[in-house]
This record gives structure tokens, C-alpha cells and sequence, in this order.
């Protein structure tokens, strides 16, 4: 049976070919009963070395696999470590820069307030 073979198709294995009928394109030819032996020898060929799906990739992992986990983990603590100090002086450098402002407006609103309890005379001068 084919995937083109029509709908209700079987393969039934016929008798051998008879010398005086014709040949009719295959028709009728005997269908084997058993399916062929396999070719591939019994023994597999040897593992390639190296990297690839050869030496159980995925289980527990060879040596170089496991000393390239370490240093890739290694150096992602290390980045981690850089991120988070980083993330400390910019901490840091915002708080103070907030403290700066606040100083800032905070002698801005002293003066302001000085110069409100004067009144009109540091503006004008006295009128006289």
C-alpha cells in the first residue's frame, strides 16, 4: 500500500507470474510477504569525538562540559556582583543629589521668608 494506492486498496501477494500471460506495467507482480532484512550492521560505528549528541549529550555531561558550566556560572556571579555595586553608587549618588537639592531649596525658602517679614522696603527703599 501507497499513499496514491485508491481508497479500499489491498496488498495481497499473488502467485508467481505466469510465462504466457503479458507483462501489464507491474501488475500483478508478487508482493513479498516478509520485509527485508535490515542492512545496517550489528555493530555501530565508533562515537565521534567531540562535541555533538555523540557520549549520552544530556545526561550526566563530560568533563569539558561540566569545567564550561563552572566558568559560565562563575562569570555571571561576577557580572552579578559588578551589576550590584554599580547599583549601589548610583543609589548612593541619587541620595545625595536629593540631600543637595533639599539644601538648596531650604535656603531659597529662608531667604524668601526674610525678606517677606521686611515687606514692601527691600523693594522700593523708603519713601520719603
Amino acid at each position: 500500500m501507497t499513499a496514491t494506492d485508491p481508497p479500499g486498496a489491498t496488498a495481497i501477494p499473488t502467485a508467481a507470474p505466469d510465462a504466457d500471460s503479458p507483462s501489464a506495467g507491474g501488475v500483478g507482480l508478487p508482493v513479498p510477504t516478509t520485509p527485508a532484512p535490515d542492512t545496517a550492521p550489528d555493530n555501530p560505528p565508533p562515537a565521534a569525538s567531540g562535541w555533538g549528541w555523540s557520549r549520552g549529550y544530556g545526561r550526566r555531561g563530560s568533563a569539558l562540559r561540566q569545567k564550561l558550566a563552572a566558568h559560565l556560572a562563575a562569570r555571571r556571579r561576577k557580572r552579578r556582583a559588578w551589576a550590584r555595586d554599580i547599583a549601589r553608587i548610583v543609589l548612593v549618588v541619587s541620595i545625595m543629589a536629593l540631600c543637595a537639592l533639599a539644601v538648596e531649596i531650604g535656603r531659597k525658602a529662608v531667604v524668601v521668608l526674610n525678606r517677606a517679614d521686611l515687606g514692601a522696603v527691600h523693594l522700593f527703599g523708603e519713601r520719603g
